[in-house]
């Protein structure tokens, strides 16, 4: 059952599709062998064939056991005292031991128990698979064509072009693609041509589907519901969105926590101490006590089979696998188990601000004029001279023109940018200056209209000001856009027992605490360097795990210094290859659901263990005072097994 591609993970399913289809076809024929088992060992039961017993017996043994028995005595000779090897012991003892019936229940309820196991392991498997899923093998390529007469071509640009299915490897950056209704984008682009709606759920954990058209980046990995789009590659097949993903998953598969790296270690310790003290059991208590040695032997097979930790050993890795599966669907992707502890334990949370809890855009806040021009006319000027900028605050202002319809068709002469201070233009026949109160200082002493201080009193510090022909004739401010949502998910995540959530910015105090406020957060450090934000994490940390959010390049030594740092989907590149998380829905509602699952998954693996230790100790007990037959050994082994592994299918719910 382990995986070629991780060796780990035995219940990976995930990597190498071909080989889990001959696993398949190997499965269905071991169920067959089992069936035909459970007839043969029936017939045991009937009188008339009670002299053909043993010949029974010794069919179900080799049907249901001939694969057991192989990789047990591989084991045995490699010193490799896993559950196969304990589990061929016992049968194998039993059966010499004249126990035919014995082995028999022996292998028959341990095949049981292996195949329900690995039915419930498959269905947690699920959604993991739908994450390689994400990736296509194949892109539609526009190649160019000369032949104008050719049909079906599709033009660009004057330029003639036909299509070509190609391996998604081989497309270049800067090619064309076409992507049809209903395919998976193939590599992350540019749109060109078309429009369409596109399902995202697969890379944002986001339902609600997302319209796009000319000029929209759109990612690998999401659905085209409708529509043709034509697209210009911006990322290779190795740098696009979904290939990261699925290669981020394989690593967080391999990149075990220290609870799984201490049941590892512990395993490979506890097997062989458990199989000496059968030894001494089986040889030693007879010799002392005068005793049956099958009497003894029977009650070091117990203690051999009872005491096999596969059930720890198969359900925490599996409850870590389940977790990273389950947070992935939400919309964010974990760089290893080792993690998820950490994620659990934090009881700190520090934001940055912008880009964060804001989306890194600004909205108009207060448009004012002073009287002379209606403020559609301020506007519009303020309008034709930032519409060729893609400043925040330029994008705020045409935002707000399209939203309103405003009508603007005037040109613009003249036109000089004044660094540090603003723009200098002429439209219709006026001379307009328009920028920061450093501008509105330099000009203020020139102005027709003298500007009272308490004129401007309750202007804010990011206020731009407009100068007509040498008069100041209005002022327009501003505000960060807060993400949606952003108030509730702080409300959510002071109930996961998370002692304070703080914010670092390096903006103003004034307007830090402004946003703080409106989001409900108490704890704010503002006008910090980035230095001082890695100083105050440090300081964070002393006190108990601190999980950081951010998303601009200042922000990746915090990022590195955090229990669990976490980087916003659309940050820096860099953020992203230092952070542990990567927030592909830039939806912090994910970060809630993320600390929610991890804590469950601890949970459920902390209660794993502890059932498991409890209900084996119970059946060692029962077996040692010659209570419990070896069968029911295998039954409490198996059980236990099975249990813990749908307890961690919980963990998808």
């Amino acid at each position: 059952m382990s995986c070629k591609n991780c060796d780990s993970n035995e219940h990976c399913g995930i990597h190498n599709e071909g080989y889990n289809n001959h696993e398949e076809e190997i499965n269905k024929i071991d169920i067959y062998l089992y069936i035909v088992s459970i007839l043969v060992f029936a017939l045991s039961f009937i009188p008339i064939f009670k002299e053909y017993n043993f010949w029974f017996y010794l069919v179900v043994v080799i049907l249901s056991g001939y694969k057991l028995i192989i990789e047990g005595i591989k084991n045995l000779f490699k010193l490799n005292f896993e559950e196969d090897t304990l589990m061929t012991i016992a049968m194998v003892a039993a059966f010499i031991l004249g126990e035919y019936p014995e082995s028999c229940m022996i292998i028959l309820l341990y095949k049981l128990g292996e195949f329900l196991e690995d039915k419930a392991v498959e269905n947690s498997n699920k959604n993991i698979k739908k994450i390689v899923e994400i990736k296509t093998k194949t892109a539609n390529l526009l190649v160019k064509q000369n032949n104008k007469d050719i049909k079906n071509s599709i033009k660009i640009e004057n330029t003639e072009y036909i299509e070509k299915i190609i391996p998604v490897e081989e497309v270049q950056i800067g090619q064309y693609i076409l992507i049809k209704p209903g395919e998976i984008i193939p590599l992350d682009c540019k749109i060109i041509k078309g429009n369409a709606t596109l399902d995202t759920s697969s890379i944002t954990g986001e339902s609600t589907p997302l319209n796009v058209s000319k000029d929209d980046n759109i990612l690998s990995g999401q659905i085209n519901l409708n529509g043709s789009l034509i697209c210009e590659v911006e990322k290779d097949y190795k740098n696009s969105t979904a290939s990261q993903i699925v290669d981020l998953v394989y690593e967080a598969t391999n990149n075990k926590g220290k609870t799984e790296e201490f049941i590892t270690k512990f395993s490979k310790i506890y097997t062989p101490i458990v199989i000496g003290f059968a030894i001494i059991i089986a040889l030693l208590i007879p010799i002392l006590t005068k005793q049956e040695f099958k009497i003894w032997i029977l009650r070091a097979l117990v203690f051999l089979v009872a005491s096999c930790p596969c059930s720890i050993v198969i359900s925490v890795p599996l409850a870590f696998f389940s977790c990273i599966g389950s947070i992935s669907k939400k919309g964010m992707i974990i760089k290893g188990t080792k993690h998820i502890e950490d994620l659990a334990e934090s009881k700190y949370i520090a934001f940055d601000k912008t880009g964060t809890i804001t989306t890194g855009k600004m909205q108009v806040d207060k448009l004012v004029s002073r009287g002379k021009y209606t403020e559609d006319e301020i506007l519009k000027y303020m309008y034709l001279l930032e519409r060729n900028s893609n400043h925040p605050i330029s994008t705020a202002i045409k935002q707000k023109v399209e939203n309103e319809e405003i009508k603007v068709d005037s040109n613009v002469e003249n036109f000089e940018e004044i660094a540090g201070y603003g723009i200098k233009a002429n439209i219709e026949g006026k001379e307009i200056l328009f920028g920061n109160n450093k501008l509105l200082e330099k000009f203020k002493q020139n102005t027709k209209n003298p500007v009272e201080e308490n004129d401007l009193r309750n202007v804010e510090k990011n206020a731009s000001y407009i100068i007509i022909e040498n008069n100041l004739e209005g002022y327009i401010t501003f505000k960060e856009e807060v993400r949606k949502s952003i108030s509730n998910t702080i409300r959510k995540l002071k109930k996961q027992n998370i002692k304070d959530i703080i914010m670092l910015t390096g903006d103003n105090k004034e307007n830090a605490n402004q946003i703080a406020k409106k989001v409900g957060i108490n704890n704010v450090y503002a006008e910090l360097l980035p230095q001082e934000k890695l100083e105050k994490v440090k300081e964070i940390k002393n006190k108990g795990k601190v999980i950081f959010i951010g998303d601009g390049i200042n922000d990746s030594p915090v990022l590195a210094e955090a229990n669990f740092g976490i980087s916003m989907g659309d940050g820096a590149e860099i953020t992203n290859n230092i952070a542990d998380g990567i927030l592909l829905s830039n939806n912090i509602d994910t970060v809630y659901d993320s600390i929610k699952i991890s804590k469950k998954s601890m949970r459920i693996i902390k209660q794993n263990i502890v059932f498991s230790i409890i209900a084996k100790m119970i059946v060692l007990s029962l077996g040692l005072f010659g209570v419990a037959p070896v069968w029911l050994a295998v039954a409490a082994d198996t059980g236990v097994s099975l249990l813990t592994v749908l307890n961690c299918i919980r963990i998808f719910r």
